[in-house]
């Protein structure tokens, strides 16, 4: 499930409101657009009576007018919804009638145990698989409950959701975190970390292999006094030279006290249920109402790399990075903030760009797969102030990045 508003459905369900049929290099097409889901259904008509569904056309908010050019081998499409708060504006997009495999969807669903579609949206976090190279994890957030585990195979283009696992409590009761943040343990299980309204409700989740929580671990009081409703954003981890598991934690914004422009990278001892802390210094933005902040972190090498964003979407867009800082060989002092050095590895704008659509907003998730595949992933935000389109971005090997080695 790509597109779907599921929060408007109880109404009219995805609102079909445009329809237009014209033929292209011989074969009859219908477009139908749905205003609620932000895309055109693409359908050929060759046989009337049983038309066939051939792709989704993903738009900006509203699409409503609809006008086929098949001289040129376009369609246009206007979608109406204006809104400059949100960074949502009404475009006008013209797609062109090519050869090969579609550009988007870049994920879709595969079939769960009873053979229908496994129902996704909102992954905004990416974990490498310790034991199959090609196969990454992600996990659902707030905008839908209870949250699920998802696998993503990348051998396919587009990736296709293959498995779901239910999260749950010890109780073994499905469970609703805000889960930001994932990282699939080599030994078993997961870390999650999830998000709080609150500074307070953040935490780190350990799950076993069967998604049902085994451990929670809260945010030292005082560094949760100092956060808004903007807290963990990813997780990662990695055994150190004495094999004690150290799990790493990247808040997206500043902690109240702490030094302008400077967010916190949590280190978690597990053995020891120990916290330090190292600082990151965000870049700046001169658009007025706009912020940095992390959303995403994991180890690479002996660096942990970052994404580092803005809020901005569409045209506006203008930071969309992965940053690595050296991995600490140990606790921060206490006491202190030591800002870690930070190196650009890449700029992700340009290819989020590259498909010529709606520049998506949140960059959100980052992972080296098994195969040293760098994939990177938008978090569609569930169609809330957001045209919607999840974005898996294929980076290549994450070695030919001089800071990613």
């Amino acid at each position: 499930m790509v597109l779907f508003d599921e929060s408007r459905a109880g109404k009219k369900g995805t609102e079909p409101e445009g329809l237009a049929v014209a033929e292209y290099n011989g074969v009859r097409y219908g477009f139908v657009g749905s205003e609620r889901s932000n895309f055109v259904a693409v359908y050929d008509l060759t046989d009337p009576r049983a038309p066939r569904f051939t792709q989704l056309l993903p738009t900006t908010n509203g699409p409503e007018g609809i006008l086929p050019i098949p001289s040129r081998g376009l369609l246009a499409v206007s979608s109406e919804e204006d809104s400059a708060e949100d960074g949502v504006r009404a475009t006008v997009t013209l797609f062109r009638l090519g050869k090969g495999a579609p550009a988007t969807p870049s994920v879709v669903s595969g079939d769960d145990a009873t053979g229908a579609p496994i129902a996704w949206g909102a992954l905004g976090a990416l974990s490498a698989d310790p034991a199959a190279p090609h196969r990454l994890w992600t996990v659902t957030d707030a905008a839908y409950a209870p949250t699920r585990l998802l696998t993503l195979d990348t051998r396919r283009a587009p990736a296709v959701v293959t498995t779901e696992l239910t999260v749950r409590d010890a109780d073994g009761n499905p469970v609703a975190y805000d889960a930001e943040g994932v990282y699939a343990r080599p030994g078993g299980g997961f870390w999650l970390a999830v998000e709080g309204r609150k500074g307070p409700e953040n935490k780190l989740v350990l799950l076993d292999e069967r998604g049902v929580t085994r451990r929670t671990v809260p945010l030292p009081a005082e560094v949760a006094a100092g956060l808004g409703g903007q807290g963990f954003e990813g997780v990662t981890a990695r055994k150190d030279a004495a094999g004690r598991e150290i799990v790493w934690a990247a808040l997206q914004r500043e902690v109240a006290g702490d030094p302008a422009g400077v967010v916190r990278i949590g280190r978690y001892d597990v053995a020891a249920d120990s916290w330090s802390w190292y600082g990151y210094r965000l870049g700046t933005t001169t658009v007025a109402g706009d912020w940095i902040g992390l959303s995403e972190i994991t180890v690479v090498g002996d660096r942990l790399a970052v994404v580092e964003r803005d809020k901005l979407n569409g045209p506006a867009a203008r930071v969309k990075q992965v940053h690595t800082v050296p991995l600490p060989s140990g606790p921060a002092p206490a006491g202190t903030l030591p800002v870690l050095e930070k190196r650009l590895a890449l700029d992700v704008l340009p290819a989020l760009r590259a498909g010529k659509g709606w520049t998506q907003e949140k960059l959100e998730g980052l992972a080296v797969a098994g195969d040293g595949t760098l994939f990177a992933v938008t978090d569609n935000d569930a169609l809330d102030a957001a045209t919607g389109e999840t974005v898996l971005l294929d980076l290549g090997k994450a070695k030919r990045y001089r800071y990613l080695r």
